[in-house]
């Protein structure tokens, strides 16, 4: 497990250590993944950093993960459901917006210690406004 030598005597470097299914070809590892339920997929993926990305690597299986976080941290399926539906509503009004924004030049005057006035630098300040395309 433990192999290297080093100049002033020996040290240990550690040697990747491989298990059957990352040394499979990534095909088969999302096969092999695709079979488990959502519980396990979870586990699966906590348990060793390889496989961690192999999941991520497959979209329908990274889909069914952030699903189930998802679902554990709302509490319930059907919340996880909600909050994806509408999330996805959100974002499709937000598409029938153009964003405009107004810049606006400005300039302040700044009082030192003494009372005197000084002149700051101009200051930019920008609004942004949204319009409704149709």
């Amino acid at each position: 497990m433990y192999t290297g030598i080093f100049v002033f005597g020996s040290k240990l470097f550690e040697t990747p250590s491989y298990d059957a299914i990352t040394l499979l070809p990534l095909e088969l590892s999302w096969k092999i993944f695709s079979y488990l339920d959502d519980a396990s997929l979870r586990s699966a993926s906590c348990a060793n950093k390889k496989w961690s990305r192999i999941i991520m690597t497959h979209k329908k299986l990274r889909r069914r993960f952030n699903h189930f976080e998802l679902a554990l941290k709302l509490g319930s399926k059907k919340l996880a459901r909600f909050y994806k539906t509408n999330k996805k509503l959100v974002r499709k009004f937000k598409k029938n917006y153009l964003p405009i924004t107004e810049d606006r030049v400005g300039t302040m005057k700044i009082n030192d210690k003494k009372g005197k006035t000084k002149r700051g630098g101009e200051e930019i300040m920008t609004h942004t406004k949204r319009f409704r395309i149709f």
